[in-house]
């Protein structure tokens, strides 16, 4: 899961704020049934009982778990936690949720927190890597970060980084339950349990997963707002235009980058200085016919994960096949992921011609392309909301509703 950037600065602001008050860290290692939050989820909280980042549930459970903090950093000693949201909603609040899943968390204390900061310095890096977590019967322990790939064996690119205060056990079997938890939760991307051989221990591993690189081509009005909603999703945004004045003239929130790029001819050379990996998404708006060619051509050719053009249908489609005859040129055949990856129209259909409309209709499509996900309405979805299916069975038209039920949305 994502959120270790506002967990590390929450728990260093803590520390600055209050350094006498020790602070614990609850994460969700498991579900059963349906719940808010996956596997991955973390929550802050100190031993006075705050909450200070992060989310483990819809909100009925942090109030509890942060009152449980103070024991837990007077004891330094973790404990497991399990809420059958079904029932236990009733005796904490007083009312019941009919909520139908059960949540199992670990809360430890967090000793030292630098770990979160390193864990969100590796997710900005794309290169891969895993939070690995120790689990045991009564309690556990975050043990180790892992930099790089979990593949053939040894980590590449940084490798294993034990976590302070609590490092792994060199036993091979520790060792190999976490090369392979690790494993999994890269490929997949989303959090694994892997028990070790012969022992009630479970290796936890949750993925780094890059966050999304959204490259804005074009500095209209319209890029404001794509940032905008973007940057509020944590996503790395670059605006890109060929007129500095426009440019300059952009008010871009905190963290997005605007570059200056020569018309057509700088293309290549800033496309090679930027993240074009599978978390990639570009956004066509420049409207200018030979800038947007351009840029579709030299994009085409690398793994990105998603192409959006604005413009109308039949002029996506005339552009498309402008380039193809472009990249024949060059003895580039155009393949049907190329094809597949480009959206032009860009966005979903929502509905809405202002610009932070059509913006918020292209973050919403890339987000769903992101995750392998249709983009349509969550009540029309027969599969488990949480599962990813390539092909979800959607509820025909003449079939009736389900009676109302507490299926939260994972966020």
């Amino acid at each position: 899961m994502t959120g270790f950037s506002d967990l590390a600065r929450a728990a260093a602001d803590a520390r600055q704020t209050r350094p006498d008050v020790p602070l614990a860290l609850a994460t969700l290692v498991d579900v059963d049934g349906s719940s808010y939050r996956q596997p991955g989820a973390r929550l802050l909280v100190d031993a006075e009982g705050r909450v200070l980042a992060g989310a483990v549930s819809g909100g009925c459970l942090e109030g509890d778990v942060a009152a449980r903090a103070a024991a837990v950093c007077a004891s330094g000693q973790a404990v497991r936690l399990h809420y059958d949201l079904r029932a236990d909603l009733e005796t904490i609040w007083g009312f019941g949720a009919a909520c139908d899943g059960v949540a199992h968390l670990l809360l430890e204390p967090l000793t030292d927190w630098r770990w979160l900061a390193q864990a969100e310095a590796i997710r900005q890096r794309r290169a891969g890597g895993a939070v690995v977590t120790v689990l045991t019967p009564g309690g556990g322990r975050t043990a180790a970060l892992l930099d790089g790939d979990a593949g053939g064996g040894e980590a590449r690119d940084g490798g294993w980084r034990p976590v302070p205060g609590a490092e792994a056990s060199a036993d091979d079997a520790m060792r190999g339950a976490m090369h392979a938890a690790a494993a999994l939760a890269r490929r997949t991307g989303a959090a694994h349990a892997v028990p070790v051989p012969d022992s009630d221990v479970t290796i936890f591993a949750d993925p780094l997963i890059a966050p999304v690189a959204l490259h804005v081509v074009g500095a209209s009005r319209g890029a404001e707002a794509f940032a905008t909603i973007a940057g509020t999703m944590g996503w790395q945004v670059t605006v890109i235009d060929h007129r500095p004045s426009l440019l300059d003239a952009l008010v871009l929130p905190e963290g997005a980058r605007a570059i200056p790029v020569r018309h057509t001819e700088g293309v290549t050379a800033l496309l090679d200085a930027l993240p074009t990996d599978a978390r990639t998404a570009v956004a066509l708006l420049t409207h200018t016919y030979d800038v947007d060619a351009a840029w579709l051509q030299a994009v085409l050719t690398r793994p990105v994960g998603y192409i959006g053009v604005l413009g109308s249908r039949q002029r996506g489609a005339k552009l498309l096949a402008d380039v193809e005859r472009r990249l024949a040129t060059d003895g580039v055949t155009m393949t049907p992921r190329m094809r597949q990856v480009v959206h032009a129209p860009i966005g979903l259909d929502v509905g809405g011609e202002d610009p932070a409309a059509i913006a918020m209709a292209a973050i919403g499509e890339i987000s769903a392309v992101m995750h392998g996900r249709p983009g349509g309405f969550l009540r029309e979805r027969q599969s488990p909301i949480h599962t990813r299916t390539d092909t979800p069975r959607l509820r025909d038209s003449a079939e009736p509703m389900a009676p109302d039920r507490c299926d939260l949305p994972l966020d």
